[in-house]
């Protein structure tokens, strides 16, 4: 019966696939709607999936191998449709991410039965993907900063009339704009899958079994939702007309400066946190 279910939505995400590479030969607007369409439906018969094991089981379906595959997977496909909706059409976001998708459906799928209970429960596996998650996010997000420091320098060479310096030529606005962009489409939902991902690993926490829940007063955790929230606001303002250019590349930084701070920052200032600490309390023998 499950790999029935998979079948439903692992096969639209295929026929999603296979519609994004007919981008190749069928250049219709319709084409387009077809594959967001598409994995939108898989997207949404994956949820009511997950929701019923949930309901069934009264967990998280993040405990096994089998469900944490199939819960990365639901991560992938949101994250593609985000994607997919945030670029011009034109732009072939599809082909590189519906794969992602797709694979963590086919291992699932092929995952034999006396292996689906492996990786130890919600920390052993999900604990990395949190902090993959977030270093691809902070990678993004270096690569955005990078783009508006480059900004506000052309503009400035600009606006004085200033020749380029040493023979070193910098991009043109247009193009910082664009990288800057682009890096801050990717990098937003993978930060807010890792907070998330983060969260529900603290709310998984059971305190009577021994380990250290993590205190949302915590210095690490107010400054990681500080962070997502002025990330929020640049993506916001990111798609403003009214707000583009020297704004939003001055608000890049900021949001850029908000990363370091929840990262490295708590830890330098040597404030009191929890985070990164071992979840588990040895008892005194």
């Amino acid at each position: 019966m499950e790999r029935l279910t998979l079948l439903c939505f692992g096969g639209t995400y295929a026929l999603a696939l296979v519609s994004e590479l007919a981008r190749f030969a069928v250049r219709s607007a319709a084409r387009w709607y077809a594959t967001v369409g598409l994995t939108a439906l898989g997207w949404i018969v994956q949820t009511v999936y997950l929701a019923n094991l949930a309901r069934v089981h009264h967990k998280l379906p993040i405990t096994t191998a089998f469900e944490s595959l199939v819960m990365l997977s639901w991560i992938f496909a949101a994250i593609a449709l985000y994607l997919m909706v945030r670029a011009a059409k034109p732009v072939a976001v599809g082909v590189f991410v519906l794969p992602l998708v797709l694979a963590p459906i086919v291992f699932a799928a092929l995952l034999p039965a006396s292996r689906r209970a492996e990786w130890g429960g919600e920390t052993a596996f999900w604990g990395t993907v949190h902090g993959i998650f977030l270093l691809l996010g902070a990678v993004s997000s270096f690569v955005a900063v990078a783009a508006g420091f480059m900004y506000l320098a052309q503009s400035n060479r600009l606006k004085h009339k200033r020749p380029s310096r040493f023979g070193v030529a910098l991009p043109s606005l247009e193009q910082s704009e664009r990288v800057n962009r682009e890096a801050i489409t990717i990098a937003f939902p993978l930060l807010t899958f890792g907070l998330l991902i983060g969260v529900l690993l603290s709310l998984a926490v059971h305190p009577g079994a021994g380990a250290v829940p993590l205190s949302w007063s915590d210095p690490k955790i107010l400054s990681t939702f500080v962070m997502w929230g002025v990330f929020a606001a640049l993506l916001h303002f990111r798609y403003r007309p009214a707000y583009r250019g020297r704004s939003v590349m001055v608000l890049t930084i900021v949001a850029f400066t908000f990363l370091v701070f929840a990262w490295v920052g708590v830890e330098v200032l040597r404030l009191p946190t929890a985070h990164g600490v071992s979840r588990t309390v040895r008892r005194a023998s």
